[in-house]
C-alpha cells in the first residue's frame, strides 16, 4: 500500500502553500528536508556552478516504492500528515506536498529511489513537470534526486540570482543549520567536485558545532539549558569575549526546525544587552522544544518563520536560560583582570599596533593622527563659517553671517577620508601593514569563498588575504589606517559590508570596501577635539566633491537660518 497520498481539497485549502522555488538554497532545503524526514542517516549534497547546473541530494533514508513516486510528482501528495489534526500538530519538516512538484516543474530532472528492503527500486527523468522516462533500476535503499538547469524554461528568474559565491553561501548557510538541528545525520557538500562541507554524525551538539567551527570555539561554548511548563531550552552560546560581527551564527531551532524570529532573536540579544556592543551578536544555537500542538509552522511558504500560542512564555524561557548561562564562572574569569596583548583575555592588538592605544581612541590615536599629520592643507573657501564649539563631544557647531551648522565629526571625517584615499587609490595601491604574525580567520558558512573572490580589489586597499583550508583564511596585512583594530572585528565587518544587498544607489565593491575602511579610520563620536582639529577639519569637508553626504549615504550636516532663529525670537536687529 502506497504510504504517500493525495491530500482532500478541504485540507489543501488550509495549507499556506506557495512557490518554494527562489534559489538553488530553496531546492537544496527541501531537498534535504525531505531526506531527514524519510530518517536518512547520511545526506550528500553534489552542486554545480553553486547549483544552477546541478543539484544532486543522495540519502539512505526509507526510500520509495514505484507508486510512491508517482505521487510523489503530484501536487498535495504527501505521506506526512493525512487529517486536520495532523496539520495542527506537526512533526516532520515538510508537510505540504508541494515542494517536489515546484522544483520540478522549473528544471529537468531525475529520481531514483529504492525502498529499504528492496533490490530494485525505480528511475524516472522528465523536465518543467513532465516524466518522459521510466526505469527499473538496481539501487540501494534511500532516494537520489537530480536537478540540472534551474530555471532553464524561466530565464526572467535566472537575473535575479547572485554571483555563484553568494548562491553558495547561501546554500551553506542553509546547510549550517540543519546539521546543527540533526546532529545525528551525516551532512557533505561537494561543490564543482570539491568538499566545502563535512559534518560526520556527533553524539551531542558541541561536537558537531566543532565540526562546522572549530572545536577551540565548541570546547568555550556555555550550555544553555532551562524550562518551565511545557518549553524547553537548550543548546550553546559564546561567551561575550566570542561575539561575532553579523548575525550569521546565530540559529534558532524549533521542534528540529531551524527558523527565523525577530522576537526571539531579540530575547536572545537582550539577555547579552549589557555585555555585548550593540552591532556584536553571539555565536548560539538554541533549541527550543514544545509541544507540536504549541507552534504552528504553517504560517509561510518558506516554513521558516513559526508562531507560537504562548509567545511571551518561549521568550521568557529563553531570555532567562541566557542569563543563568552568561553567569557561569568561565564568563567572569575570562574577563577579570587586564593581561598581555595576545594572551587569552587581554585587549586584541594586530602585530606594529600599539597595545596601549584603545582602537575606539580619540583623534590624538594612531588611527585619527592621520588626519592631522599630513602637509598644511591648501587655502579654500570654508563652506561652514567658524567653529563655536563642540556639543556632546560629537557635533561640530560651526557658523556663518546667515547661518549656525552642526556637523557630525564621524561621518565628516569619513568623507574627508573616502575622497583622499579614493585619491591616493588611483595613483596606486593604498599602503598595507603587514602583520608579524598572519591571523587565521575562521569563517561562516560561504564566506571563504566570498573573502577569495574579493582578494584582488581587496589588495589594492592593503589587505593581503589567502586561502588556508575549506573555511579558514589568512590575513597577513591590514591597510595601514587600520592597524589598531582587531583582525577578525575587522574582516567580519568587512564581509558584512560588502556582500549586504546593494541598494539601487550603492557603488561598486571598490567603492563599497573603500567607504568601509575610511569608516573605521574615522574619528569615532564622543572624542574631544580641540579647536584647531576641528577648524582643520571644516576645511577639509569644504575641499571634498560632496560635503553633505558620507560614503554611505548619510547627512554630515544639519543646519539652521538665523533669519529665522531672530524671527522666532522677535529679534528685529
Amino acid at each position: 500500500m502506497s504510504r504517500i497520498r493525495r491530500l482532500p481539497d478541504h485540507l489543501v485549502n488550509k495549507i499556506a502553500a506557495g512557490e518554494v522555488v527562489e534559489r538553488p538554497a530553496s531546492v537544496v532545503k527541501e531537498l534535504v528536508e525531505n531526506a531527514i524526514d524519510a530518517r536518512a542517516q547520511s545526506v550528500v549534497i553534489e552542486l554545480r556552478d553553486a547549483g544552477r547546473q546541478l543539484i544532486r541530494v543522495s540519502d539512505d533514508g526509507l526510500g520509495m516504492s514505484a507508486d510512491d513516486i508517482e505521487l510523489a510528482l503530484t501536487r498535495h501528495a504527501t505521506s506526512k500528515i493525512a487529517s486536520e489534526d495532523d496539520l495542527d500538530a506537526i512533526q516532520t519538516l515538510g508537510f505540504r506536498g508541494e515542494a517536489l512538484p515546484a522544483i520540478c516543474a522549473v528544471t529537468r530532472f531525475s529520481l531514483a529511489s529504492c525502498p529499504q528492503g528492496s533490490e530494485a527500486g525505480l528511475l524516472v527523468r522528465g523536465e518543467s513537470g513532465v516524466v518522459k522516462e521510466r526505469l527499473d533500476v538496481a539501487a540501494g535503499a534511500g532516494t537520489t534526486v537530480e536537478i540540472e538547469d534551474l530555471f532553464f524554461n524561466t530565464p526572467a528568474r535566472l537575473k535575479f540570482l547572485k554571483s555563484a559565491q553568494s548562491e553558495l553561501a547561501a546554500v551553506l548557510r542553509l546547510l549550517h543549520a540543519l546539521a546543527l538541528a540533526h546532529p545525528a545525520v551525516h551532512f557533505r557538500v561537494v561543490h564543482n567536485g570539491r568538499a566545502v562541507l563535512t559534518a560526520p554524525r556527533a553524539g551531542s551538539l558541541r561536537d558537531r558545532l566543532g565540526a562546522l567551527l572549530g572545536f577551540e570555539l565548541a570546547g568555550r561554548m556555555l550550555d544553555l539549558e532551562a524550562g518551565e511548563r511545557a518549553v524547553a531550552i537548550g543548546g550553546l552560546v559564546s561567551p561575550p569575549q566570542l561575539a561575532r560581527g553579523n548575525r550569521d551564527e546565530v540559529t534558532l531551532i524549533v521542534n528540529g526546525r531551524p527558523v527565523r524570529d525577530g522576537l526571539l532573536g531579540q530575547s536572545l540579544l537582550e539577555a547579552y544587552r549589557p555585555l555585548l556592543a550593540r552591532d556584536h551578536f553571539p555565536v548560539a544555537v538554541v533549541r527550543i522544544d514544545v509541544p507540536p500542538r504549541e507552534v504552528d509552522v504553517n504560517v509561510h511558504p518558506t516554513k521558516a518563520w513559526v508562531r507560537f500560542r504562548a509567545p511571551r512564555l518561549v521568550q521568557e524561557v529563553l531570555f532567562s536560560a541566557v542569563q543563568d548561562a552568561l553567569r557561569s564562572s568561565r564568563v567572569v574569569q575570562g574577563q577579570a583582570g587586564l593581561a598581555v596583548a595576545g594572551i587569552e583575555g587581554g585587549p586584541p592588538c594586530a602585530a606594529g599596533g600599539d597595545p596601549a592605544v584603545p582602537r575606539d581612541a580619540s583623534p590624538a590615536s594612531a588611527a585619527g593622527l592621520s588626519l592631522f599629520q599630513e602637509n598644511s592643507a591648501v587655502f579654500r573657501p570654508v563652506l561652514f563659517g567658524t567653529v563655536v564649539g563642540q556639543l556632546q563631544d560629537t557635533f561640530i557647531v560651526a557658523a556663518s553671517e546667515d547661518e549656525v551648522f552642526f556637523i557630525d565629526q564621524h561621518v565628516a571625517h569619513e568623507r574627508v577620508l573616502f575622497e583622499r584615499l579614493k585619491s591616493e587609490l588611483d595613483r596606486g595601491a593604498l599602503a598595507g601593514q603587514e602583520l608579524l604574525f598572519p591571523q587565521p580567520l575562521e569563517l561562516g558558512p560561504g564566506q571563504a569563498d566570498l573573502l577569495e573572490e574579493w582578494a584582488a580589489t581587496l589588495e589594492r586597499l592593503g589587505f593581503a588575504v589567502e586561502r588556508f583550508g575549506v573555511a579558514t583564511m589568512l590575513l597577513r596585512a591590514v591597510p595601514s589606517l587600520l592597524t589598531g583594530e582587531e583582525p577578525r572585528r575587522l574582516i567580519e565587518g568587512l564581509v558584512d559590508e560588502v556582500r549586504a544587498p546593494r541598494r539601487e544607489d550603492a557603488g561598486p565593491l571598490l567603492d563599497r570596501a573603500l567607504a568601509f575602511v575610511a569608516c573605521r579610520a574615522a574619528i569615532k563620536a564622543h572624542a574631544p577635539l580641540e579647536r584647531q582639529e576641528m577648524t582643520r577639519l571644516l576645511a577639509d569637508l569644504s575641499g571634498t566633491g560632496t560635503p553633505y553626504f558620507c560614503p554611505h549615504g548619510r547627512p554630515i550636516v544639519s543646519r539652521l537660518s538665523l533669519r529665522e532663529i531672530k524671527r522666532e525670537l522677535r529679534r528685529t536687529w
